[in-house]
């Protein structure tokens, strides 16, 4: 009887680092990708055009273009990515947290290639559901 309680202790041991190592490989993936995100635009608010590497480092934010939570595929694809300073990222009238259609519109003029990306990835997500159903 002691054996398989030591057995399960040691198996929910494991399954604890194992879930703490993932989590841990998974906010560095997301840092890499903050990183990565920024660099491709220069450090600089894709809307307003402003530069801010030097300033507070949450004045400027990678922002997922399709949510990670809807899309957790597109979660770490830096062409699922932006860089806003945080007005343009939650309260401008543009926001894709405020007007989703107005982002959008806007993505499409002015960052075509990821529009592009994106909208052949929900075309092909689409295809993939429809199979599904």
């Amino acid at each position: 009887m002691k054996m398989k309680k030591t057995k399960k202790i040691l198996k929910k041991t494991i399954i604890k680092r194992e879930k703490r190592q993932l989590k841990k490989e998974g906010k560095i993936k997301y840092i890499e990708w903050v990183k990565a995100v920024k660099e491709r635009d220069n450090y600089t608010c894709q809307i307003s055009g402003k530069y801010l590497k030097d300033a507070d480092p949450r004045a400027l934010q990678a922002a997922h273009i399709l949510s990670k939570e809807n899309y957790p595929e597109l979660k770490y694809d830096i062409m699922n990515g932006i860089s806003l300073s945080y007005y343009y990222h939650k309260n401008a009238p543009i926001s894709s947290h405020l007007d989703g259609f107005a982002f959008a519109l806007w993505l499409m003029k002015n960052k075509p290639e990821q529009f592009k990306y994106l909208t052949e990835f929900l075309e092909k997500n689409k295809k993939i559901k429809e199979k599904e159903n």
